[in-house]
């Protein structure tokens, strides 16, 4: 149950977008373990090596673990009794988490606090550790190589400040951002599983937005007025509260582009990295102890082509990213057309393309307010004998 409602919590988030970069700041918020959470060992059956660990955090250890070596839940447990250990391979598990803590133990001197080895760093997505490289090894890429890697680190970095101002230039600067007052998206969401579901987001400045996907079961809706967030589905609807809310109001910021250093604490820029061929600047953001979030802009564009979250834990550092592509002008703003979502869950991630994205038009300010609670069912009466 647990697992169920922490993926609808995350496909809640998913159907907020609507800004370019907000929805995993929302995402990173609900990381962000609760107040009180327990340690796992309080609040779980038969934990061995991971107490201490925060309870909120068991979902995500695990989901990083099976996607590391490729498996589902069941090549180690025993649904529903999770703490059972009737399979081998959950002790063995165990026995490779303690080895993976004991090696980044004692070589803090290497690796630092964080540790540098995971499930990840030998199996490769397999159940068997990867010992050998692949062959042929990978052509170099033009402009690397260590007379790349000494012109780079030569050239001096910029500031965060002419970061971020060329990002907001590269979108069409700050007047004609602040021109829009109102935006309607229009597109499909692809899940990893291939399934396409048809996607709206309505938004007005300065805090206003609704989003609503219709899938099989039914339509999914969220909203924010400016003062109350709220969710809307197949099993009910409800008001948000707590990180939830936090999401939905920085997801709401129409003009957040413009204000990223008041989303993203403490910025800091730490070099350059290629992504996709292409070179980024790369500014860090550590919004609370054990979330770590990064922010990549083109070096040469200077628009925004991922945020990646790292959510700190004492297996792993356990990523979440978006990717932006496809920037096209509207009405002289740009805007990507596709937003990708990845998680170490292959099922949580998706791709979002946007078939029509339309300014400044009008929207019906009913959309942003909570749908009128439905009424209770009607009391049976008896028939008098």
């Amino acid at each position: 149950m647990k697992q169920i409602t922490l993926k609808l919590s995350a496909l809640v988030l998913f159907i907020l977008a609507g800004s370019l970069i907000f929805i995993n700041r929302g995402q990173a918020q609900q990381q962000q373990p609760p107040q009180g959470d327990k340690p796992v060992e309080q609040t779980r059956k038969n934990i061995r090596v991971l107490n201490g660990l925060p309870d909120s955090q068991l979902i995500p250890v695990m989901q990083f673990i099976s996607s590391s070596l490729g498996v589902e839940c069941v090549y180690c447990h025993v649904p529903p009794q999770f703490e059972k250990d009737d399979k081998p391979t959950k002790n063995t598990a165990r026995q490779m988490i303690q080895m993976q803590m004991a090696i980044n133990k004692d070589n803090k001197a290497i690796f630092g606090d964080t540790g540098a080895i995971t499930c990840y760093t030998c199996h490769r997505g397999q159940t068997e550790p990867q010992v050998m490289p692949k062959l042929p090894h990978p052509e170099q890429a033009a402009g690397g190589g260590e007379a790349g890697a000494a012109k780079q680190a030569a050239e001096p970095l910029p500031t965060v400040d002419q970061v971020l101002a060329k990002y907001a230039q590269a979108m069409g600067g700050e007047a004609a951002l602040r021109k829009v007052t109102s935006r309607v998206m229009i597109g499909t969401q692809t899940g990893g599983d291939g399934t396409s579901i048809p996607v709206e987001t309505y938004r007005v400045a300065p805090d206003k937005i609704y989003s609503v996907m219709t899938g099989k079961q039914g339509a999914m809706m969220s909203g924010y007025n400016g003062t109350v967030g709220w969710q809307k589905g197949p099993r009910g609807q409800g008001l948000m509260r707590g990180a939830q809310l936090e999401a939905i109001k920085q997801t709401a910021d129409f003009y957040g582009d413009l204000k990223l250093k008041e989303h993203y604490p403490n910025l800091s820029i730490v070099g350059r990295e290629r992504i996709g061929g292409r070179e980024t600047y790369v500014l860090v953001s550590k919004p609370s102890p054990n979330t770590t979030q990064k922010l990549y802009f083109d070096t040469q564009t200077g628009l925004l082509v991922r945020v990646l979250d790292l959510l700190h834990t004492m297996i792993a550092d356990i990523p979440s990213q978006l990717d932006y592509e496809d920037y096209r002008e509207v009405d002289g703003v740009k805007l990507p057309f596709v937003i990708r979502y990845s998680a170490v869950e292959a099922d949580r991630s998706w791709t979002r393309r946007f078939t029509e994205i339309k300014n400044n038009v009008p929207v019906d300010e009913a959309k942003f307010n909570p749908p009128p609670a439905p009424a209770p069912a009607a009391t049976p009466t008896s028939t008098p004998k």
